[in-house]
Order: C-alpha cells, then structure tokens, then sequence
C-alpha cells in the first residue's frame, strides 16, 4: 500500500474517535476548548485577539484597506475561475493518464512532496496566521467583537481561524460584512508579494560561480536525467556541468558551451554531434572533481513514442537516436540532418500535414557497430504544422545553465504583455514546485557563490515558501464557494447588484442572495472536486 494512503487511514483512526467524543460530550469538550463544526473540530483560544484590538483602532487606514481588499478579492476571482475552467476543460485529456497522488492534495508538510517539512511549516504557520489576524483586524476596525481564535482540526490541520461575533456580524453593513470577508484575502496577498520582492532583490544579487579558467557560468548543466538512457548509463548525473567533450578516438576535450534556443538547451563545441559516433564528457559536480564520462552517442534521443501516431504505425521504438528526417510533400524531397533535440523540433516546424516522412535511425547493434535503419510514415497534423509522435532528449537529460536557471527564479515575468500573459506567468511560477523548483534546487546552488553562503539559501527558501503558500491561500479562498471567505463575497457581491437592479427590501434581496450564491457554490465545489480528483488519482 502507498505510504500515503497508509498515513491517510491511521490518521482517520485517530481522528474519528475524537470527533465522535467532542460531538457526544460538548460540554466536556468545550473545557479543553474542543467545538464540532461540521465535520471537523475547533481549537478555540483568546491568541492574538489583544493585538486585534490595538491595531484594529487606525479606523480610516482600514477602511481605505477595505476597499483595496475587495478590489484584489475580485481580481483574484477572476483567475482563480480562470485556473478552475482551464483546468476542467483539461480533464478529457487527463483521462487515463494517471494522478501525481492524493498526498499532492494535502498541505501537509513533509507529507505533500512538494512541500518540505521545515520550510513548509513555517511558511504555512505565517500564511494561516496573517489569513486570520486579517479577518480579526478587519472585524474589530468595523466594531465587531471576536469571540476566539484557534486551529481547525479535521483528519489533518486545515487551517487556523478567527471567529467574530456571529449577532454583531450580522448587523455590519454589506460593505463592512465585505470588508471583513476580504481582508484574509488581501493580507495573504500582500505578505506573498513582499515576500517575493524580498527574494528577487536577494537572488539578483547572487553571482554565478567561476570554479577554474576552463569552468564559467554559461556552460551546460544537466537538470534532470532519464534513468535507463544512454546519458544516465554513461555515468553523467543531475547538476553535472559539463566543461569539454570529444570524439572516442580524438585528441584532445574541446572547450563547450550552451546553445539556446528558446527553451532548448545544447552542448555546442567545434563538434557537430552525429549519432553515428561515440563521444567523451568531462564534467564537474560539487566537490570541483574533474570527471569523464563513459563512451555515448550524441543526439537526439527518443524518449517516448505517443500511441496510435505516425510514429507508433511505422513502428519507432524509444532510446533509438534520429539521424535524419526525409519530407517529401507535392513538390520536392528535402533531407535534414538531426544533431540535436532542437533540430527535431525545427524540422518539424518545417513541415505540414500529409506529407511523407522517412525517419533515419542510428542504433547500436549487438556487435557494438552503430546502424541506420529507416522507417516510413504520413504525417497527421499538430495545428498548422505536421505531427510525427516523437518526445525526444538529447541523449536523456534536459539541459540548463547557471544563468537561466537563475533567470526564471528572479524574473518570473520575463516577456509578459499583457495582463491575460501575467496571469499564465504567475501559475507557471507557482508550478515549480512541481519540478523541484523552490526557486533554485538544493542540488544545483554550488553553480552560484552566494553571499553568506548556506544562510543566503536559507532565507532565499523560507521567502520563497511564505510567497508560494500565502498567494497559493489568497487565490484559493477567492473561490466562490462556501466555506471559502470568496462564497460570501460573492454573496455580498450578488446583493448589492440585486440592489442596483431595483430590489430595495433587504430581506427579499438577502434570501435571493443567499439562494443564488448557495446554488452557484454548489456548482463551483463539484467543479473543483472533480478537477482536484482527475490530477490526484
């Protein structure tokens, strides 16, 4: 059984229990400060409603704050629609692909993989606490009492909470409830920005190492390996950077460094790599050691053939290299060599749908002698261009550099220009985690001599984690949805155009409000659900 299921279930054994006392024993429970909500148990306490009070009495800052929540409250509403409607129109072609794993739909430190168990804690600790203290400071600015603070258990913690008084709540104005409402929002927001700019600043001012003359920051760096493949066979690992490459039977290792192209990287040298010869790597990891690789081919390796492609019928096989691609259309036949993987993607931009295709393979047979064989084909078509079916690496790794790795953790809005590109940045951004991005991984920071060494990285990560998980809550909670503070926003928001569409008796408007706000949250939930169990399981 996967450890994450079976950590789900000895939680559930202990959590089921103390549900059940609390909900048979009130009173009993409500001395150890214990309340049923639904289907999970409150931890109620008096932290932090003191400080409340004190800042809760600049009256005007908060109404003027008030206002800005509630327009950063409906902006990330917007995109928060924007993810949950993309991702459910994603769902047909996640069908059969299998989830990343229920323990990804769980903030749980250490837990979750993505989120690391010191980091996480503390960066979850302040995201909760600011969410709360927001909804307090808020609450007691607009004459509202609050009754308690505390942690909200189910299963797992799901988060802290602050409960104002329910009567005098009720009795704010809309713009006040509103206020309230919005302020976790806007305050987890704003703690996620400052952290960010607070990282930025910090990263741009961390320098790619130099280890040697031959060694500099603008070589290629193998981010990622494919267990199984040439690359990894040869002896090459992750965060390797590679400083000189050679023919088997050459000389002498020629200096290397990184072609770029858009986000294809590759080893260029005064070599042309052809899969038809057997190459060296020097390469250097951490510790500074010189190291050579085992003999491999250089090219563009198949990682994956895509079923019932192109590919698949004319029967292409993985971990075979291309040599060249033969496109014969109406008019001509034209041959291009592939050194690389960014010579794959160009070629193919190059052709078009119906065209004959004769796919040159460079494989190394039993007698240790590399040999072509040809496979033919018709292209089917990807948008405006031709299909073949093909995932292809060079040799098995993905290459980076110091530089642009460094790059797409402080400039995660690099070529934005409008606001829809800002938006699609911002979640591309906050995916990294996903790839082991936080933003620069533990295995490749000996690429860059930062100031203050292991401590810079330390305080590079906490801020990254507060501004990961603070936006990651501010956008969640702007679901209009119950419980989410963005289901009675959206109330809120749905009376107050009732008002404006003539409906003046503010009990009619609010059961309206109330009808049509349950029944959209209902919608939104069973959307979210839905995405939420196509990417887990």
């Amino acid at each position: 059984m996967d450890t994450a299921y079976l950590v789900m279930i000895i939680l559930c054994v202990v959590y089921i229990p103390i549900w059940f006392w609390v909900w048979r024993n009130p009173e009993k429970a409500a001395k150890y400060h214990l309340v049923k909500y639904g289907p999970t148990v409150m931890i109620k306490t008096q932290l932090g409603i003191k400080a409340m009070d004190r800042i809760g009495k600049h009256r005007l800052f908060w109404r003027v704050f008030g206002f800005i929540s509630r327009l950063l409250s409906a902006i990330l509403f917007f995109i928060m629609m924007y993810m949950l409607i993309m991702s459910l129109l994603a769902l047909p072609s996640r069908i059969g692909s299998g989830g990343i794993g229920i323990q990804y739909a769980l903030a749980i430190p250490g837990f979750n993989p993505m989120l690391p168990l010191t980091y996480g804690i503390l960066a979850l600790f302040i995201a909760m606490v600011v969410h709360e203290m927001g909804h307090g400071i808020q609450s007691r600015a607009n004459d509202c009492k609050v009754d308690s603070t505390g942690l909200l258990y189910g299963v797992v913690p799901l988060g802290a909470f602050c409960e104002p008084n329910e009567e005098e709540l009720k009795h704010l104005s809309r713009r006040a409830q509103m206020d309230v409402y919005s302020a976790g929002i806007s305050v987890n927001t704003f703690v996620a920005v400052i952290s960010l700019v607070l990282m930025l600043l910090i990263c741009s001012a961390i320098p790619v190492a130099t280890f040697s003359n031959e060694v500099d920051g603008d070589l290629p760096g193998i981010y990622s390996i494919d267990e199984g493949s040439p690359g990894y066979l040869s002896g090459l690992t992750t965060s390797a950077l590679i400083t000189g490459v050679k023919e088997v039977d050459g000389d002498d290792y020629l200096p290397v460094y990184a072609d770029v192209y858009g986000r294809y990287v590759s080893i260029g040298s005064d070599l042309e790599f052809s899969p038809l010869n057997m190459y060296q790597l020097r390469y250097v990891l951490g510790d500074g050691v010189v190291r050579y690789s085992e003999p491999l081919q250089m090219g563009a390796l198949i990682k994956s053939v895509t079923n019932n492609s192109p590919a698949s019928s004319a029967g292409l096989q993985p971990l075979n290299y291309l040599y060249s691609i033969t496109i014969t259309d109406d008019d001509s036949t034209t041959v291009y060599e592939i050194h690389d993987a960014n010579d794959f993607m160009s070629t193919m931009t190059k052709t078009h749908a119906g065209d004959k295709a004769t796919i040159t393979t460079a494989t190394i047979a039993e007698d240790g002698n590399i040999e072509l064989h040809d496979y033919e084909t018709t292209l089917t078509a990807s948008g405006s261009q031709g299909y073949l079916g093909l995932s292809v690496t060079n040799s098995g790794f993905t290459l980076t550099t110091p530089t642009i790795m460094m790059d797409s953790a402080t400039n995660p809005f690099k070529n934005c220009t409008d606001p829809l590109s800002y938006v699609q940045a911002l979640l591309t951004y906050l995916s990294g985690p996903l790839n082991g991005l936080d933003p620069i991984p533990d295995k490749i920071t000996w690429w860059y001599d930062a100031p203050g060494g292991d401590l810079t990285w330390i305080i590079v990560k906490i801020l990254y984690w507060v501004f990961w998980l603070d936006i990651l809550l501010g956008i969640s909670n702007a679901l209009p949805a119950y419980p989410f503070d963005g289901g009675f926003l959206f109330e809120g928001g749905i009376n107050w155009l009732l008002e404006l569409l003539g409906i003046k008796d503010e009990e009619r408007r609010r059961k309206l409000s109330e009808s049509i706000s349950g029944s959209i949250s209902n919608v939104v939930l069973l959307m979210f659900f839905l995405v939420l169990l196509a990417f887990v399981i």
